[in-house]
């Protein structure tokens, strides 16, 4: 899977990337994998080529942002174009996964399952809230020691610790316990009998946390099944094709390309990360 990418930065409102993409949808993120990965991976997934306008920097996509709010009524990416000129044009993260959700049928059953489709949204927005947590410790708080310490005692705390502190938040134990009980799939997925969008977002989740040194051991000791249902995702067809190929970004965090870009300020991404 390639996303079809050219050394000219072209952004939707501009019009020439319709005839540089044909049909395709257009996908404007930073070239970061940051909130914009689960929806390629789900693409990916689907078989469905997409472009990625490359920016050249983050004041381009700034100055967008200020002057058209059409196209980005929340003043922040990822935005979705699903085709050319095409009447489904969204921001927020979630929004997207939910729509893509629709069309490929990821909900987790049969079209018209309200019970399976409820399932994952609130899978969904639980994954999102662990996400939080990560993108604070590292972005934030900068992965220092005592942060470290204070996330893997209570984000990463086992089930057990987890039942005995009431006042502790949600962890990556809760996913863990739907996966080892089949709460939601008998079949090793996180809700139905196949994969749903839920389980790319998890994916992600895991993937960022394997991705930092101080967290790896605490997660493949404490969650195996997640680590398990990690590298299943990893090997779908389509998904699997995507991780190998250069299409990947190799920054995981917007802010990491921000930071590293003359002219980009520091505090840009807010809440696009």
């Amino acid at each position: 899977m390639t996303i079809h990418k050219t050394n000219k930065p072209r952004v939707a409102e501009d019009g020439e990337y319709a005839t540089a993409t044909s049909t395709l949808p257009v996908l404007q993120y930073y070239p970061a994998r940051g909130r914009a990965e689960p929806i390629r991976l789900v693409l990916a997934f689907a078989g469905q080529a997409w472009f990625e306008p490359p920016p050249d920097s983050i004041r381009q996509i700034q100055a967008i942002q200020r002057r058209e709010w059409d196209g980005y009524p929340f003043r922040q990416l990822p935005r979705f174009i699903d085709e050319v000129h095409g009447e489904v044009d969204l921001v927020q993260g979630g929004a997207i996964l939910r729509h893509l959700a629709r069309k490929y049928d990821l909900y987790g059953g049969e079209r018209g399952d309200l019970v399976a489709a409820a399932r994952v949204d609130m899978m969904l927005d639980g994954v999102a809230d662990l996400r939080v947590k990560l993108r604070d410790l590292v972005v934030s708080k900068q992965l220092a020691q005592a942060a470290v310490a204070e996330y893997t005692g209570s984000v990463l705390a086992p089930e057990r610790e987890l039942k005995e502190h009431g006042m502790m938040g949600p962890g990556l134990a809760c996913l863990e316990y739907v996966l080892a009980n089949s709460r939601f799939s008998e079949a090793g997925w996180f809700v139905g009998p196949r994969p749903s969008v839920v389980d790319f977002a998890a994916f992600d989740l895991v993937d960022l946390h394997l991705a930092q040194p101080q967290l790896e051991d605490a997660v493949r000791g404490r969650f195996p099944l997640l680590v398990e249902h990690h590298d299943r995702v990893a090997g779908l067809a389509g998904v699997r094709e995507y991780l190998a190929s250069d299409s990947r970004h190799e920054v995981v965090w917007p802010v990491d390309w921000i930071r590293s870009t003359p002219g980009a300020g520091s505090g840009a991404a807010g809440g696009n990360a």
